[in-house]
Order: structure tokens, then sequence, then C-alpha cells
């Protein structure tokens, strides 16, 4: 191979790009902590800074113009989701009357698609751990406006919600924030610690007392384990495991912090007070039980109605069974969309992790598993932004692995000196030629000399004189 050749991929970039890449590092890095935290929701509703949370998404959208070309990446198995959903709302907008709620709803299923692209661009980059790292720093954020909230009710909005949510205002989708960044990030910390933040973020989590969100954090933590995610020899973990249960059973947390809260069922935390008694007598939660046992029973009566169109756009925002809707996403589409809405959050989780390689196959197991289960307890899960963000992440970090092998194979195969292949160069596109790959290789170890991550890799050696 020419020395020429080889002078291509040692000339740095010049320097409009070098500014490009780092304004896009910046802007990434704020905006996951904008979205990922909730923060123009809670200024907003608090009401602290009188500012539409859609203008933010808008003044993050102008200011990211410069990356949408990198949206020619994106993969078509998400795009053909985003079509149909669109689709399948389009046609059930059209069965009700032009009410503003069923626009509102529309507009809100628009903005959560687009929102998904804009997220998208700026997370395409070499390198996404400083987004983990933000995302990281958030769920220590709230994790500890959880436990500042327990012990000073109120003192992030004058809502009395009853139990811990900081910024999010919402217990639950505080809950739900911790758990995805807790399983988004934890790849980015070396592995003898990782069970440090699933500790922690369970402590969260359990500060806000939300069911969905504990029992999600249980059952990833035992795949976590299984994968071996937190350690490469399991008894490595079991053992902090096993004290900490000893330490939990020997105290009974539940009688302390009942002890603790005694006489608060008025208060700033009568919903904590609520679910300590049902946690401890789980007979004392049949009036929540019965509640959510109402909403689901008027759903499936607006989807026997109509099965294949259901109820139409927003029909149990609408609806005089409860001041909420379902609680269910499944639900929630079958009743708005009829047996095609079946799919729909099934049909995002599915496009995004299909052939995932951008993410521990561990991660994306407990991703998937979480998002479905997180359906069962919240009709919002495709309109919460933190949630969206986390899809965007997962879709980005797919194309980049596949960028990243395509140019590693392809500069492995220059320098070994193979014909008929020319230099892929960032930035380029070689659609129409064949990709030739490197042989599989026969163990872990083979392909993690092949192929290191990226940001420790140095493609070519220094021109040497």
């Amino acid at each position: 191979m020419s020395a020429n050749i080889l002078a291509q991929f040692s000339k740095p970039k010049n320097k409009t790009q070098v500014l490009l890449d780092r304004y896009q590092y910046v802007l990434s890095i704020v905006a996951t902590f904008l979205f990922f935290s909730d923060l123009p929701d809670y200024l907003f509703a608090a009401p602290i800074l009188p500012v539409v949370p859609l203008y933010w998404i808008i003044v993050v959208a102008v200011l990211a113009l410069p990356f949408y070309k990198k949206l020619a990446n994106f993969p078509k198995i998400i795009s053909i989701w985003m079509v149909f959903y669109l689709f399948i709302s389009i046609l059930s907008l059209m069965t009700v009357s032009g009410d503003e709620i069923s626009f509102t709803d529309f507009r809100a299923r628009v903005l959560s698609v687009l929102f998904i692209l804009l997220m998208y661009a700026l997370y395409q980059q070499k390198s996404t751990d400083h987004i983990k790292r933000t995302m990281i720093f958030v769920v220590m954020m709230t994790i500890t406006n959880n436990i500042i909230e327990l012990l000073n009710p109120r003192i992030f909005t004058e809502a009395n919600v009853g139990r811990p949510a900081g910024f999010y205002i919402d217990p639950n989708k505080t809950g739900c924030a911790i758990m995805l960044g807790m399983l988004l990030s934890i790849t980015i910390i070396k592995k003898p610690y990782r069970w440090i933040l699933v500790l922690v973020s369970g402590v969260g989590i359990m500060a806000t007392f939300s069911r969905g969100a504990i029992i999600g954090w249980v059952i990833c933590t035992m795949f976590l384990i299984i994968g071996q995610v937190l350690s490469d020899k399991r008894r490595n973990i079991v053992a902090p495991l096993i004290v900490l249960v000893i330490f939990l059973i020997s105290i009974n947390p539940l009688k302390l912090l009942s002890s603790y809260f005694e006489g608060d069922a008025t208060g700033g935390n009568w919903d904590v007070v609520n679910r300590l008694e049902e946690f401890q007598n789980p007979s004392t939660s049949e009036e929540s039980a019965m509640s959510r046992q109402a909403v689901a029973a008027g759903a499936w009566l607006l989807f026997a109605k109509n099965p294949l169109w259901g109820g139409g756009l927003a029909s149990t925002r609408k609806w005089m069974v409860a001041d909420v809707s379902t609680h269910n996403m499944y639900l929630y589409h079958l009743a708005d969309n009829g047996i095609l809405g079946i799919i729909f959050l099934p049909g995002l989780i599915f496009a995004v992790v299909y052939r995932n390689r951008g993410e521990q196959q561990t991660i994306i197991v407990c991703f998937a598993f979480f998002v479905s289960l997180w359906g069962l307890f919240s009709h919002e899960v495709l309109a919460e932004r933190y949630i969206l963000t986390a899809f965007a992440l997962l879709a980005a970090m797919n194309t980049n692995q596949q960028w990243y092998l395509k140019y590693t194979n392809r500069n492995l195969e220059m320098a070994a000196g193979l014909p008929t292949q020319r230099p892929l160069l960032p930035g380029t596109s070689d659609k129409k030629r064949p990709e030739r790959l490197l042989p599989p290789a026969r163990d872990k170890k083979t392909v993690q000399l092949l192929l290191p991550p990226a940001r420790n890799q140095k493609f070519i050696p220094k021109k040497r004189d």
C-alpha cells in the first residue's frame, strides 16, 4: 500500500469540522440534560419560568440545523414504524369530530416522532460516552432530589403529590427515568464499581414508592447479574447483595419508615404513608386497584364498540369513567386506534433493538423488558421525552457501531493489501459497492483484538520519516 493512501487517514480534519464536532458534543450534552431530566416541564409547571416546554425543543432544533444531514443514516425499520404510527393516527383522527383535545393528542404524536429524529441527529457521533455521563449526572441529581423531597415535602412544587418526584413532578416518572438512566449508562463504569450505581439507583427508586419501577429494578438487576454486566464473576456481586438483603431484613425498613411518617397521613407525604401500608398489608390497596380496574374496563368497552378503529383519537381523555386515562399504554392505543394500536409500543421497541450491536445485549434485553413492562403502568410512554431520548440514543448507537465496523474492516483490508477495495473516509458513502467484511472471529478475544473500542482505536500508525 502506498504511503500517499495511508497519508489520507493521518491528515487532521479541517478547522470547520473540528468546531462542528465540538459544537455537537456540547449541544448533545445540554439537550440530554434538559430533556432527560424533564427540566423544561418542571420549570413551566412549578411555575418558575413561564416558557412552554415546546419552545425549548424548538430552540434546540434550530441549534441542531448543521446535523440534520446525518438523518440520511436513520434506520429504515424505525422510519417504517414512524410512518405507520402517524398514518394510523391520521385515520383515527378522521373518525372523530375536530375537537381541540383530539388535535392536541395528534400534535403530541407528531412531536414525539420529530423529537426522536432530533435527538438521533445529535447523538450520531463517534462516541456517546459523554451522553451516558450526562445521564449518570441526571440520575444522581434525581436521587438526591428524591431524598431531599422525602424529608422536605413540597420543596420542589406546591402541588401535593404525596411522594418524592423532584423535577419530574410525577413519582412514577421519576422512578422510570432513574431506571432508564441506570441501564443506558452503566457500561461506562468499570465493572467492580457498577453494583454501586445499581444499589444507589435502587435507593432512589424505592424513595418514589413506584410499584412498576421497583419491580423493573428487581428483575433487571437479576438480568444484569446473570449476564455478567455487573461483574465477570457472579460471586463478586452476589456477596454484596446477600449482605444487603440480610441488612434490610434485620432492620425492617418498612417499619422504620412507618414510624417516621406516623401521623403524616394528611401531610406532605400522605401517599408515602398509603404506600407503606399497602406494602405491609396488600389488602389495603383495594381502592387503588379498583380505580385502575374501572379505567381498564372503560377502555375495553371503547375497544369492543369498534375493534377495527377504536373510539378515535384521544377517546380515553374525553370519557366520563374517570378524570385520568387508562394508566396502560396498550389499552390506551386499543381504545383509541383499535386492534392495530396494540403494536405501536412493541413495534417501536422491536425497531430499536432489532440487530442492535451498539450496546451490550444484556442491556438491550433489559431495556426492551423494562419499557414493555412500563407500558402496563403508564399511558404516556410514547409522549414522555426522557423515554424518547433513550430510544433515540440506542438507535444512534447502533448506527455509529455499523459505521465503525465498515470503517474498521475496510481499513484493515487496505492495510492487508487486499485489492479492489477503496478507502472509506469519514463522511463518504459507498452504498452501491457490496461490503466485504472480515471472516467471523472464533472467540471474543480475537474480536477485541480486531475491533477495539472506537475511542481507543488508532486506525493507521503515524507517518514516519
